[in-house]
């Protein structure tokens, strides 16, 4: 039998290591099973150890930690942070992003991740172009408030600065089809949550249609991901896609789905709100491609079995355990998965 496991993290362990503590319980339920593993992560450090250990050898460029926001990039909606935090949409600067991807730039290498999922600006990446060196008719660093009257940007010292790199825009899945103008674009969503002013929604859009009229970017899905920082990666000719996604790239998921008897993805918590994250999500459509079953597990599962189908999951255990499970518990706590789906 041919195992295939690709979960998130699980209690204290990363997803190589939470991958190798279901791998053992697999082969130990029946040794001649079959088992690879594949790390896989949605964003931050975890994306680049999945990376590492799968070989890539692309440097992975995150903003500054004042410029992060929670993996869901929740806008909260209470009244006494609404205009607090739509003025720092609107002022934040990509610019510690750029001066960050700068860096990794100077090293020449082949490929850069730029990680978007956790950042929060709403500037269209003007800052990161910016720190990169390009040039305009208004300051490019001074967030989407500095927009206004905006006609031409020149890439030159931009495109001469990232050289022959390659670059990945990763972003949370959820954002991969939002727009960046518009109704359904960003300054409409994120103005919209936050009960703004519509004067000062449409003000901010045309802003940001302004920079994109000077990349010479017609909108498109995806473009409004991130605070539309996609938008200036975009201009750099830059691949959009989400970290699992990059994840079974590199790892070449899909053709070893294909040769296994069964998936097994995971994450720590498995609920109807977050579906187990991005991870899990990827490894279901997966294993719907390629026509294999594909199992769940967590230490807390909080769908019932027709939510699951939904998911795209045959099935998902919730194998219970404190939030430090250790790779020793997670062994033993998956042994009766482990024997339910061996033959």
């Amino acid at each position: 039998m041919r195992v295939l496991i690709c979960t998130d993290s699980i209690g204290a362990l990363a997803s190589a290591d939470a991958g190798a503590a279901l791998g053992r319980a697999f082969r130990a339920a029946a040794p001649a099973t079959q088992v690879a593993v594949v790390p896989m992560a949605s964003g931050g450090d975890a994306l680049g150890a999945a990376l590492g250990v799968l070989g890539d050898d692309a440097v992975v460029v995150r903003a500054p930690g004042d410029a992060h926001r929670d993996i869901h990039g929740d806008i909260h909606r209470d009244a006494d942070r609404d205009a607090p935090a739509w003025e720092h949409l609107v002022h934040a600067s990509s610019a510690g992003l750029g001066e960050a991807l700068l860096r990794a730039l100077a090293d020449a290498p082949a490929r850069v991740v730029v990680d978007l999922t956790a950042l929060v600006t709403h500037d269209g990446g003007a800052g990161l172009l910016h720190a990169l060196g390009a040039r305009a008719d208004v300051a490019l660093d001074a967030g989407a408030a500095g927009l206004a009257g905006l006609t031409d940007v020149d890439l030159t010292p931009a495109r001469a600065a990232l050289g022959a790199a390659d670059l990945i825009a990763v972003v949370p899945a959820a954002e991969l089809g939002d727009l960046l103008l518009g109704l359904r674009g960003l300054a409409a969503r994120r103005g919209h949550a936050a009960g703004i002013d519509p004067a000062v929604m449409l003000a901010t859009d045309a802003a940001l249609g302004a920079l994109a009229s000077a990349l010479g970017q017609a909108d498109a899905p995806g473009l409004g991901a991130a605070g539309g920082c996609v938008l200036a990666l975009a201009a750099l000719g830059a691949e959009v896609t989400s970290g699992p996604a990059l994840c079974a790239q590199v790892a070449g998921l899909e053709r070893t789905a294909g040769l296994a008897d069964v998936l097994v993805t995971g994450a720590d918590t498995l609920d109807f709100a977050t579906r187990g994250g991005d991870v899990v999500a990827e490894v279901a459509a997966t294993a719907g491609r390629v026509l294999r079953p594909c199992v769940a597990v967590a230490r807390r599962v909080d769908v019932s079995a027709r939510e699951l189908r939904t998911f795209g999951l045959e099935v998902a255990y919730e194998l219970g355990g404190e939030p430090d499970l250790d790779a020793d518990g997670l062994t033993a706590r998956a042994g009766g998965v482990a024997s339910s789906w061996t033959w």
